[in-house]
């Protein structure tokens, strides 16, 4: 018999289980998840005989058009099921039963980053599409010390996750993006944080940015988020590198900033309208996620 249903008490175990198989965390990483940022009436399941075989997360977030609307959205996270359930269509359900009791909230769109480039054809046949890129760029020392800086007067510091809300909200105004709530960039705090790093507000010569940075494994520094003036986009570059010296540093924007630096432009996220209004999505008009909480 199968059941769908929100999380209970006691749940967790098994969850962990299915996220370490599914994913291949570390137990500090899934720890750190389930103490920080879990939540029973966030976390949908798909029981058959009573177990739990698939899962996902529901995050409210909103969708901003290019015009100013805001339109109250989810992210649809961490959908995993078990090795030994898969190929049945489990997680199908799971997303058509989520999407369906969205709708009934009138939740416009749901979101979703996908776990790897093959599942992007899979979940393209669940109705997403693809509608949030970012731009990416690998530096090694060499090649960032060629970065040119346009002014000298630069500061970074760590600030709270209020002030960077509304750093990035002014940012990204009259884009098509994602906008979280304090609680999530908290939890991405907390998440930069336990690597070494922190998000950042970026000031240069009275304008002002922000920056989420997280220190990988092999000695990277990961500018998960960057976003500030086009023209000044290197020079804050060049002073993170100075606060956080490293062998390599892994860069990402919005599609439209950067072109001057290369790298690439990617799909990163997918987005289904859960009440048939199809969002416009053109090369012209990339959308930007940001922050998946990968």
């Amino acid at each position: 018999m199968s059941e769908i249903r929100f999380a209970k008490k006691g749940e967790i175990a098994r969850q962990k289980e299915i996220w370490k198989l599914c994913f291949g965390d570390s137990d500090q990483y899934i720890d750190f998840y389930y103490a920080n940022r879990y939540k029973e009436d966030e976390t949908l399941l798909l029981l058959q005989e009573g177990e739990i075989v698939s899962m996902l997360t529901i995050l409210p977030i909103r969708v901003n058009t290019s015009t100013g609307q805001g339109l109250n959205s989810t992210m649809l996270y961490a959908i995993a099921t078990h090795p030994k359930h898969q190929h049945r269509g489990y997680a199908s359900q799971l997303i058509e039963s989520a999407c369906c009791h969205l709708n009934q909230k009138n939740n416009v769109f749901s979101v979703l980053v996908p776990a790897g480039k093959k599942l992007f054809d899979y979940y393209r046949h669940q109705g997403f599409q693809d509608g949030f890129f970012i731009h990416e760029i690998s530096f090694d020392w060499k090649r960032l010390e060629l970065l040119p800086i346009v002014e000298n007067n630069c500061t970074i510091k760590s600030i709270s996750p209020q002030e960077y809300n509304m750093r990035r909200e002014n940012q990204l105004s009259g884009k098509f993006y994602v906008s979280y709530t304090a609680e999530d960039i908290d939890y991405q705090r907390k998440l930069s944080q336990q690597s070494g790093a922190d998000i950042y507000g970026i000031e240069i010569e009275g304008v002002q940015g922000c920056a989420v940075i997280e220190l990988l494994d092999q000695g990277k520094v990961f500018i998960k988020e960057l976003l500030i003036a086009d023209h000044l986009l290197s020079t804050a570059v060049r002073y993170i590198a100075r606060l956080l010296p490293s062998r390599k540093y892994i860069l990402r924007t919005p599609s439209f900033l950067g072109r001057q630096l290369e790298g690439s432009i990617r799909p990163f996220g997918m987005i289904r309208a859960n009440q048939g209004i199809p969002p416009e999505i053109t090369p012209e008009v990339f959308g930007y996620l940001g922050l998946a909480f990968d």
